[in-house]
Formats: C-alpha cells, sequence, structure tokens
C-alpha cells in the first residue's frame, strides 16, 4: 500500500465525503470543512499509522492532502 493510500484511507475515517470526489491538491477548508480540530486528530492518526512524530511547528506547512503525503514520506525515506 502506498503512503497516499494509506492517508487517504486514514482520511476516509474523519470525513463524509467519497474519495473519489476529493482532489489531494485541495486546501483542507474546502475538504468536507476539515477545521483545524479535525486536523489534529487526523495527524495523530497518521503519526500512529507511521510510527511518526510530527512537531507542531512543522504543522502549519500543511495546506493540503498533497502536503501530508510529501511529509510524511520524505520522513520515512530517512
Amino acid at each position: 500500500m502506498t503512503t497516499k493510500t494509506e492517508i487517504l484511507d486514514i482520511l476516509q475515517n474523519y470525513i463524509e465525503v467519497p474519495l473519489g470526489e476529493i482532489a489531494t491538491d485541495m486546501p483542507f477548508k474546502t475538504v468536507a470543512s476539515i477545521d483545524s480540530f479535525m486536523l489534529i486528530e487526523l495527524i495523530a492518526a497518521i503519526e500512529d499509522n507511521f510510527g511518526l512524530t510530527i512537531p507542531n511547528s512543522d504543522l502549519q506547512s500543511f495546506k493540503t492532502i498533497d502536503d501530508i503525503i510529501s511529509y510524511v514520506e520524505n520522513k520515512k525515506s530517512v
């Protein structure tokens, strides 16, 4: 399973919109109204799934799902 697929699977637990209707380059605010609280929960689930710790200072750089995917892929390759 790819990083993208795993993250989208996690995301599906937090939104009620079919994944087929979501472009990963969409801003979070347009993806089923993902608010900052939901984003924190999503990041916690991603941390648990991938065994990562994402510092709060890095959260500000996440504007889209693609941003999170790229971040996790970079951390996994280190």
